[in-house]
């Protein structure tokens, strides 16, 4: 009986510690309703800050809108860099959008580049720390976002152990079989506020409480 009954707060406490939340770039337009999404059981959303040296064209509308609408907040760069030299210019690029901003949850490093990958892991690995280092040397909880079969095949295991890992994979579960905190479980969820598809997310780590206590993030 005892030992059911601590299963049972153990499968209780993980079903706590799951958030919902989405994730948005210049492809839902400049048209998101945050109330909404909120009121729709989203507690955070990571926002696309920008792409190579480009800011994403909503940015700062989505930042403030979901400020506004008192969600949990956090932003990703799209990796375009083919090299370390690259990857500290997009990194410097990210840290000049972000400036002055306080995000609940992690900035991450979006790395799904055929092109880097065909470089081999080595590189991609080294460009992967390079953006995460200079990140954190500046205060900022980083991570590193890609597909379940691209961290099997194209990441160390020492990018997979030492960065908070927001794993895509559109399935009924994640099979990843390394530790991850958030997973992109859908590129076509329907979310009430925003028209169209928008990407469904599960955070497994109560971020807000965890950066906000280390002071990082803006914090």
């Amino acid at each position: 009986m005892l030992k059911k009954f601590i299963l049972v707060c153990s499968l209780l406490y993980f079903i706590t510690c799951v958030y919902q939340g989405i994730d948005v770039s210049v492809w839902q337009d400049d048209n998101i309703d945050f109330n909404k999404v909120k009121a729709a059981g989203k507690s955070f959303v990571i926002m696309r800050a920008g792409i190579g040296l480009n800011e994403d064209k909503y940015f700062q509308l989505n930042y403030k809108k979901a400020k506004a609408a008192k969600m949990n907040v956090g932003a990703y760069w799209y990796c375009k860099a083919l090299s370390v030299k690259e990857s500290t210019n997009e990194a410097k690029k990210m840290l000049s959008v972000i400036k002055g901003k306080q995000f609940e949850y992690p900035i991450y490093y979006d790395i799904e580049n055929d092109a880097l990958f065909k470089k081999g892991k080595s590189l991609t690995s080294s460009i992967a720390k390079n953006f995460c280092s200079i990140m954190e040397e500046n205060k900022y909880f980083c991570g590193i976002y890609a597909s379940k079969s691209f961290f099997d095949s194209y990441f160390d295991n020492e990018v997979k152990t030492r960065y908070s890992i927001w794993v895509a994979q559109y399935y009924d579960r994640c099979t990843y079989t390394g530790t991850y905190k958030i997973w992109q479980k859908s590129s076509k969820g329907r979310v009430n506020g925003i028209t169209g598809d928008v990407d469904l997310d599960e955070s497994y780590e109560d971020f807000p409480k965890i950066i906000k206590n280390a002071h990082l993030n803006g914090f």
